[in-house]
This record gives C-alpha cells, structure tokens and sequence, in this order.
C-alpha cells in the first residue's frame, strides 16, 4: 500500500495501543442532546478532539478531526498492525483523492488543496502532486503513475476523462484502489468490514438509480458480498421494494422509504452493530476497527449538526446514528 505514508515503526506492542484507545474512548461524544438542543452547537462541544478545528475550520472541522484521530492512531502502530490496517486507511484517502482532483480540475487555490491535506495519510509522492501547478493531462498521467494498480488498464485516465469525465475518472480510481484493496492480503476482520462498506456504498447508489432513474445508468464496485449481477438486475427493474429488502439483508432493519438520508442512517446503524460484535469477538484487531468505526460515526453525527443547524431539533435528532 504505498500509496499511505511511510511511518517509522517505534515497536510500540499491541497492547501499548489497546490501552491508549481505552483511555481515548472517554473522550467519545456520549450526550448528543447537549450539541443538538444547543443555541451554539459549536461551543457546546465538549473538552475534545473537535472544539479547535470546528473553530478554525467551521463545519469542516469534524471532518479534519476523524482525520486527526486517524493518523494519530496509524502512527501509533507497530509495522504489524499498520500492515494489517493499512487497507481501511487506504480506502478511507480515497475521498481525500476525489476532493484533491476535484479542487485541481476547478483550479482551485493551492492552500485549497494545502487545507485538504493537512491531515492526510497519503504518501508524500502523491501530495507533491496534487501541491505541483500542471497542466490537467500532466496531473492526471501523474496520479496514474503514482496509483500503481491503475497502469494495468487498457485505458489511461486522459482516454477515461475525455470520454467519461471527472465523473468517469472518480469511478475509475475509485474501482482500480477498492480492486487493489480486495485483492491484497488482508486479515479476515478487515476484509469482511471493508465489504459491508462496498455493499453500503452500492445500495446507496442503487437507491438513488431507482428514486431519480439516472439516465446514465450505475456502476457498482466489486468486492462486496452482494454479488454485482443482483445489483445490475435490481437496478433494471427499478423496484424500491426490492432495494428494501437487501436493506434488510444487511441490516436486520426494515425501513419504509424514507429519502437517502434514512437509506444512509439504516445502513450505518447496521455496520455499526456488526463492528460491535467483533469487537468482543477480536480482542486486539476488531476493538480498534471499533475505536476507528466509532470516530467515523462521530465525525458523521457532527457533520449533519452543523450542516443543517436549521432543521429541527427533533427532526434532526433521527437523522444521527447513536448507540
């Protein structure tokens, strides 16, 4: 996984980490009707990891405090665990790959990109790239050539752009890096996580191809373990019940059709309990998944608070996944 950050391995032992996690684990959001029912929500935060970047970084900030928490963790690791993390870190940049190419497709400003960054796990070589101010074929040729796992393809980025756009190039690096992933090695806690999040992230764009019929079709990410052909035959008969009804193959949650937002929250809830169970199950590996599914969860809750302060507090309320 060269496409992470090179750490130095400090030998700290497993149990080092175990034990900074649990002293970590108090500083998790507990009492969200103090943020929700606020004025503030923003100075209601309590003594964590969150109140200096949602200060500085606004609605931003939640997000660069999972990131935050993220890489601290990552640098904690022995070269064991980080060897045995390192695909959850990994698909957990992509967005941070999207954001980047979308900021440098739009010429967007330098400390843009820059801001993106800060808190990043990429690997020096692929920021150099995003930072660097090139032509859109040179930059493309160079994420390329940095995203090792993508020259095997009959097709560069350049052809894809040309012929899908961004749009084309997101799904391409998106496919070529979950491939990567899926191929490699991979312990069993982090495979079968990393495929109910393939599986979360296709119903939720066969929902969308069945509620808004998009006109340029879907394309789903292999790896999961809703086999493909279900999701392609689904999405041809465009029947809403039919995408219920995996819902609650993955979930145990029948939902009526409540918009994407419920879509989102069922299937979060869903992973939510099955990290939890590992995590009794797995000691050392499935405890920390559960540590870092936690800051995720969290960062999400945030989001949603303050992106959409106006909505009603009750109402809100049932869009966050607590517990």
């Amino acid at each position: 996984m060269n496409v992470l950050e090179t750490a130095t391995d400090r030998g700290y032992p497993t149990e080092y980490l175990l034990s900074r996690i649990r002293g970590r684990r108090v500083y998790l959001i507990k009492d969200w009707n103090a943020l929700l029912f606020s004025p503030a929500p923003h100075e209601a935060l309590p003594g964590t990891r969150y109140r200096e970047l949602v200060s500085e970084y606004a609605r931003e900030g939640a997000l660069k405090g999972m990131l935050k928490e993220f890489k601290w963790v990552y640098l904690q690791m022995n070269r064991g665990l980080r060897n045995i993390f390192a695909p959850f870190f990994l698909y957990s940049e992509i967005n941070t790959i999207i954001l980047c190419l979308r900021h440098k497709m739009e010429k967007g400003r330098k400390t843009d990109v820059e801001d993106i960054l800060s808190f990043s796990l990429l690997s020096e070589d692929l920021k150099e790239v995003f930072r660097k101010d090139a032509a859109l074929p040179v930059l493309l040729d160079e994420i390329e050539r940095q995203l090792s796992s993508l020259s095997d393809n009959a097709e560069g980025l350049n052809d894809i752009y040309v012929k899908k756009g961004l749009k084309g190039v997101e799904e391409q690096i998106t496919d070529s890096l979950i491939d990567q992933i899926m191929t490699s090695s991979l312990h069993a806690v982090i495979k079968n996580f990393i495929a109910s999040l393939i599986d979360m992230r296709n119903i939720i764009a066969l929902y969308k191809y069945v509620r808004w019929a998009v006109a340029d079709g879907t394309v789903f990410i292999r790896g999961g373990a809703l086999p493909a052909a279900r999701l392609q035959g689904a999405a041809q008969r465009g029947d809403m019940s039919e995408v219920i009804r995996l819902i609650y193959e993955l979930t145990g949650i029948i939902i009526e059709e409540s918009g994407l937002s419920g879509v989102e929250r069922v299937l979060i809830s869903g992973l939510t309990k099955k990290v939890r169970i590992v995590a009794k199950e797995s000691a050392d590996i499935g405890f920390i998944l559960d540590y870092l599914w936690k800051i995720y969860v969290e960062a999400k809750n945030l989001s949603i608070i303050f992106y959409c302060g106006d909505l009603e507090r009750e109402a809100l309320k049932k869009e966050l996944v607590i517990g």
